[in-house]
């Protein structure tokens, strides 16, 4: 008889313990990111990318500032970092891990417009139960922040730090020093095969861009005599460098970001058929002194956008943080400087939101409010259009056109030498010096015959 009663009592206890399970399955609390301690903040990228991990080391380098002034509201900010690995499926479980695991209030995801997509889907399923803010740093596709108007319960979470890639005055900076400093007549252009170059490749009538093809030609009289998507970190580059040099392009044009591996491009392309074509790259690792070593110095002649210049007349706050970052040894990228001012956004939301208990609250915060950032006033408060409705702004929050226009600087330089980075061109924006040497131009022959 007692054997039977304990049985049963056991019985019970396991049948009451599973239910509670159950009902704590079934109904899962809310995580709210208030309280007293720290403010957690993360990052999900490829740690070891050359483009991902200044984001992360000028994030702390903000984070490490703020926390010295006091914190915010008198609470600590902590970064806590996630490596996805330059992958999507991987992404997405990091992203899981700092909402759900780390309780992070804001996490940031890489710029690769794919992984973007994919970590907001994912918030926006783990939105009701763990309410948080998710922003992309550096993410260009336009088709990041489509639709978030039409459907802002599902996706309002959800930002990005600036809306690059899809303007047409993109194209004039490049093909005007294609033409006049570098006097091309034949041009070859290679695109980067990810989602934020379709624009370039096709065009979209949506946002009245031609195809870049199309433009090279009918604008600026150029030919293009040859034209290929590339595939990211592809590792081979002879066959296509080997292919343009059949074709007499005076320059190649390579639509890049930090996902390109330029390092191996222009190792190779300094010991291929096409070492005396002039090599022009747009992102990458080539947007830091760095890359001299990286390449061996057969980087010599080619053509970056380089941020890394105490001298470059851009705005005020501009200098002293690039001069702290390379300090540091952080390589500035445009990206990069967007990663440092969205810390101090982050601060300026919570603070006009009056802390973290109420995410709805922040959110309302990050679409009204900016900072004094690098390049001038910063923030998301931009066009309520679609698709650019929460996407970073710099100075003209009515206008995304003209503000881009205005204030994106794009200085390309020359590497000239070991630490010898020439300006060449910059856009032709107002908010700016204009700037256009062509006499300082050196094709790479010259200068490879000079350093023998």
């Amino acid at each position: 008889m007692a054997h039977r009663t304990k049985i049963l009592l056991f019985v019970t206890t396991l049948f009451l313990v599973s239910s509670l399970v159950i009902v704590g399955c079934g109904q899962a609390p809310q995580s709210v990111p208030g309280g007293s301690g720290p403010i957690v903040i993360g990052y999900v990228g490829n740690t070891s990318s050359p483009g991902t991990r200044p984001c992360m080391d000028i994030q702390q380098m903000a984070v490490d500032e703020i926390n010295a002034a006091g914190g915010v509201l008198g609470r600590p900010l902590k970064l806590v970092l996630e490596d996805g690995k330059g992958e999507t499926g991987l992404s997405v479980a990091a992203a899981q891990r700092l909402v759900m695991g780390n309780k992070a209030l804001i996490y940031f995801s890489e710029g690769r417009s794919e992984i973007a997509l994919a970590a907001r889907e994912k918030s926006a399923d783990m939105y009701s139960s763990f309410p948080h803010i998710s922003i992309t740093n550096g993410a260009a596709d336009y088709e990041v922040t489509e639709g978030i108007l039409d459907k802002y319960d599902r996706y309002k979470f959800f930002f990005r730090d600036f809306e690059f890639a899809q303007y047409p005055w993109y194209y004039g900076i490049n093909m005007k020093m294609m033409r006049d400093t570098i006097k091309a007549k034949k041009i070859a252009i290679l695109f980067e095969d990810l989602i934020w170059t379709r624009v370039y490749r096709e065009g979209d009538p949506k946002l009245g861009t031609p195809p870049m093809k199309k433009n090279a030609e009918d604008t600026w009289g150029l030919q293009v005599v040859y034209e290929k998507p590339i595939k990211a970190r592809s590792g081979m580059w002879l066959p296509t460098l080997e292919a343009i040099s059949q074709t007499g392009a005076e320059s190649i044009f390579v639509l890049s970001s930090w996902f390109t591996d330029v390092e191996v491009l222009t190792k190779q392309w300094s010991d291929s058929s096409a070492k005396n074509i002039q090599l022009i790259m747009c992102g990458g690792s080539g947007q830091s002194h760095q890359f001299w070593g990286m390449t061996g110095g057969k980087c010599l002649g080619a053509i970056v956008m380089l941020w890394e210049e105490d001298k470059l007349p851009i705005f005020p706050a501009f200098n002293p943080t690039v001069q702290k970052a390379m300090s540091k040894n952080i390589p500035v990228q445009f990206h990069v400087l967007c990663a440092y001012n969205d810390i101090y956004l982050a601060k300026k939301a919570i603070e006009t939101a009056g802390g973290t208990d109420d995410v709805g609250k922040v959110i309302n915060a990050y679409e009204t409010v900016n900072i004094d950032g690098v390049f001038g006033p910063f923030g998301y408060w931009g066009m309520k259009k679609d698709p650019w409705f929460h996407s970073g702004v710099i100075t003209n929050p009515d206008d995304v056109y003209t503000w881009q226009y205005k204030t994106s600087y794009c200085p390309f330089n020359q590497i000239q030498g070991k630490d010898n980075y020439v300006l060449l061109q910059t856009q032709e924006g107002d908010t700016q010096q204009k700037f256009a040497r062509p006499d300082l131009y050196k094709s790479p022959a010259e200068l490879r015959a000079a350093a023998k």
